[in-house]
C-alpha cells in the first residue's frame, strides 16, 4: 500500500492504487516551477485501479501557531490549475520515466478527475478555517474541473478510499 506523508498526517492508500507527493516530483521542483512566478501545486496525485484521479491538498492548522490563512480558496484553486498545467509537459518531459512520466499519462488517461481538500482544525478551541465558506467558494472557482469537490478530515473522511493518520 501506497503510504505519503504530508505535514506529518500519513496518507495511506489500498493496495493497486498509485500515489504519488506531485509537489516533489523532480520535473516540477527543477522545471515547471520555474516557468513563471506563483506556481504551485498539490500535495498529492493519486490514482485509483478503476482510473480515477485524485488531487488532493493538504492543509493543517491545528498548530497553535497556524495563522489563520488568507484567500484559501484563490491558493488552493491556482495549486490545482498549475498541477494540471503540469501534467502534460511532466508526462513529455518528465526527469523519471518509469514513474513521473508514466503516472503522468496514467492521470491524463484517467476516466473521471476529483478535487479533494484535506483540512485538519483545532478541536478544543476556535477553527481557523470556516470550511462551508472555504467549499462554496471552491466550488465556484473549480466547477468545469469538479463540480462536486470533497473537504474532509480525519474525523470526516467522506468515504475517501485511503485513511489518514
Amino acid at each position: 500500500m501506497p503510504a505519503l506523508n504530508v505535514d506529518g498526517l500519513t496518507f495511506t492508500f489500498p493496495l493497486h492504487w498509485q500515489a504519488s507527493k506531485f509537489d516533489e516530483w523532480s520535473f516540477y521542483r527543477n522545471h515547471f516551477v520555474k516557468q513563471r512566478s506563483n506556481i504551485q501545486a498539490v500535495d498529492i496525485l493519486a490514482l485509483s485501479p478503476s482510473q480515477v484521479a485524485f488531487l488532493i491538498e493538504v492543509k493543517d492548522y491545528r498548530h497553535p501557531l497556524a495563522l489563520k490563512p488568507s484567500a484559501l480558496p484563490e491558493a488552493i484553486a491556482n495549486k490545482v490549475f498549475c498541477t494540471l498545467a503540469a501534467l502534460l509537459p511532466a508526462r513529455l518531459n518528465g526527469n523519471t520515466p518509469a514513474n513521473e512520466q508514466a503516472l503522468s499519462q496514467d492521470v491524463l488517461n484517467c476516466r473521471e478527475l476529483h478535487v479533494v481538500v484535506h483540512i485538519e482544525q483545532p478541536a478544543a478551541h476556535q477553527p481557523k478555517v470556516d470550511l462551508a465558506d472555504i467549499k462554496q467558494e471552491l466550488k465556484k472557482l473549480l466547477r468545469a474541473i469538479d463540480p462536486h469537490l470533497k473537504i474532509v478530515s480525519k474525523q470526516k473522511p467522506q468515504a475517501m478510499a485511503w485513511t489518514v493518520t
